[in-house]
């Protein structure tokens, strides 16, 4: 992790560049293999976080219960743990869950607390964290993640990577958004949460359709060949406004409301929609139909090589060498009906020898 961490942080002077992915028609798709092998129910919560602690094993947040439930590819459940509160093990506020090393499961809470467990609930250690810290990639001695600093320049996203057994800094930056830097855009702010790469690359969405990617002090800017144009949905309308409700402890006006379902939707979903593979591919879950399908787009550097199709609407996933997981809400065939939520493991193809 400091190794990738030095790499990004290498001096010189920022250089800034776009490019494109290859062209292809809006909407047209490269489907690559991937197979269901297990599908588990879990709690109905409206988090998005999931994290594989091992390929057989996942960890999920039950918002509505203020816990962690751990649950394996054959039903079986690890453990289920926590509570809110302000004690050890316990939380406060929205929760973000990461895998740690041997098999350890980081909890991120909104007391600026990293608690680490094994998935059956032990506590292994805690650490103070920057507020709303959101990790980018698995922890090991060090964590990297995107924060909130106030004071900060205008339209920058923080970034620091933190050792876990002092909470000190090791490194940290502030990131322009590129419309300061001179490239062309559509907004001049906003990221998506973050994902951290091999040798310090790190990904983020921006500006509905964008994607962007820093490499030392070199950036560059994409676009997902597969984006097309979609206004969200009745189910994307009615998530966004129970979602906005527990945030906020009021729903959104009408008139916000309106603003949402009008504009077409961003091509990253929600949570942490970016994550590198085992390969340095960088994932890109869509938000895309996610009605009865779901879909990521798969990149080698800025590059798309394929897409990778699901069943059920993605909330969340996580992957581990050829293993994919996948955090989704079932939707009811009778339209009164409740929704149902489960994790997937999917089988991938790794990518063949270059």
């Amino acid at each position: 992790m400091k190794r990738f961490w030095r790499t990004l942080l290498s001096t010189g002077a920022l250089a800034a560049a776009a490019c494109s992915a290859p062209e292809a028609e809006p909407g047209d798709l490269t489907l690559l293999p991937a197979e269901r092998i297990a599908a588990v129910e879990v709690p109905l919560s409206i988090s998005e976080s999931v994290a594989l602690v091992d390929s057989s094993t996942a960890c999920v947040v039950d918002f509505y219960e203020t816990r962690i439930v751990c649950v394996r590819s054959d039903g079986s459940t690890v453990g289920a743990f926590g509570r809110e509160g302000e004690g050890p093990g316990e939380f406060e506020g929205s929760l973000a869950l990461m895998r740690g090393p041997a098999g350890t499961l980081g909890a991120f809470d909104a007391r600026r607390r990293l608690t680490i467990f094994e998935p059956s609930g032990t506590i292994l250690s805690s650490v103070q964290v920057p507020f709303m810290f959101r990790p980018m990639a698995p922890f090991g001695q060090t964590v990297v993640g995107a924060y909130d600093m106030s004071g900060s320049a205008p339209y920058t996203l923080p970034v620091a990577e933190i050792d876990l057994e002092s909470g000190d800094f090791v490194q940290q930056r502030l990131l322009p958004h590129p419309s300061n830097l001179g490239l062309p855009m559509e907004c001049e702010r906003g990221y998506s949460r973050g994902a951290l790469g091999p040798v310090g690359r790190m990904a983020f969405g921006t500006c509905q359709s964008v994607l962007v990617q820093w490499h030392g002090d070199d950036v560059v800017t994409f676009r997902d060949p597969t984006y097309a144009s979609e206004l969200p949905s009745d189910t994307d309308v009615e998530t966004h406004r129970e979602r906005w409700r527990l945030a906020f402890g009021f729903p959104p006006s009408e008139s916000q409301m309106l603003v949402y379902s009008e504009n077409p939707k961003w091509v990253t979903a929600g949570g942490r929609s970016l994550i590198y593979d085992d390969w340095g591919r960088l994932w890109v879950a869509l938000q895309r139909d996610r009605h009865e399908f779901s879909y990521f787009s798969i990149f080698s550097d800025t590059t798309y090589v394929g897409s990778v199709r699901v069943r059920d609407r993605i909330e969340g996933y996580d992957l581990l060498g050829s293993t994919l997981a996948v955090l989704v809400d079932r939707l009811p065939d009778d339209p009164a009906g409740i929704p149902g939520q489960g994790v997937d493991w999917y089988r991938f193809e790794p990518p063949g020898p270059n």
